[in-house]
């Protein structure tokens, strides 16, 4: 049923519930999969496209805590929450899949194993979620920046694929894009990074980078 490789808690997820349980939605880019207070029905993995989480603060302000990419899952703390926490919005033209909550909770209820591994991975996101709010707690706008580069980068040498506008970026970062882009901009001419089309080589830290 799923021609996309689910990340491993999307896979136990699904692999949990008969296909005959799951739901396919297809979501217009813009429009909400779910919004914060409603009713917690399902947990949901991206099939296609892109889906942005974003909680709404006392202020109207908005905290983006993840976006899930084809193969990722999201809305999981629904499986112990009546209501959702968070605005769920359609980066993009998005298909998902909805795992019903009850009939989910019941599953793992009664697999004591995937229970266990479930909760292990639930753990590492929120190590990661924390790393992500840490983020917001630096002042300047190119040392978050540069932060945020580091978090996401894997390989040798360090590279961050970028698949999402800048502009959502920024948001992501609670800057504005001007600021975002200025501090970009700094951090190619003191040979921090260096900026490719759809990706960004990262210096390792206390070393320069030099274009390739």
């Amino acid at each position: 049923m799923v021609p996309f490789p689910p990340t491993n808690l999307a896979a136990r997820l699904l692999s949990a519930l008969h296909p005959s349980k799951v739901t396919r939605r297809r979501i217009a880019s813009g429009a909400c999969v779910f919004r914060q207070g409603d009713v917690a029905s399902a947990v949901f993995v991206v099939e296609s496209g892109r889906v942005r989480l974003a909680r709404i603060l006392e202020d109207g302000s908005s905290l983006i805590l993840f976006v899930a990419g084809a193969g990722d899952s999201f809305a999981e703390a629904s499986l112990s929450a009546s209501h959702y926490h968070c605005d769920a919005t359609a980066e993009t033209d998005a298909t998902v899949l909805a795992l019903p909550r009850a009939e989910l909770c019941a599953a793992l209820t009664a697999n004591s194993a995937e229970c266990f591994a479930l909760a292990l991975t639930l753990a590492a996101q929120v190590r990661d979620l924390r790393a992500r709010l840490e983020l917001r707690n630096i002042r300047s706008a190119t040392a978050r920046t540069l932060a945020w580069l580091h978090l996401h980068a894997a390989g040798d040498p360090p590279n961050v694929p970028v698949h999402r506008p800048w502009t959502l970026i920024a948001d992501e970062l609670g800057m504005t894009r001007e600021a975002l882009y200025r501090a970009l901009a700094t951090l190619e001419r003191q040979g921090q990074i260096v900026r490719h089309a759809g990706s960004v080589d990262v210096a390792v830290p206390g070393k320069k980078i030099r274009p390739r």
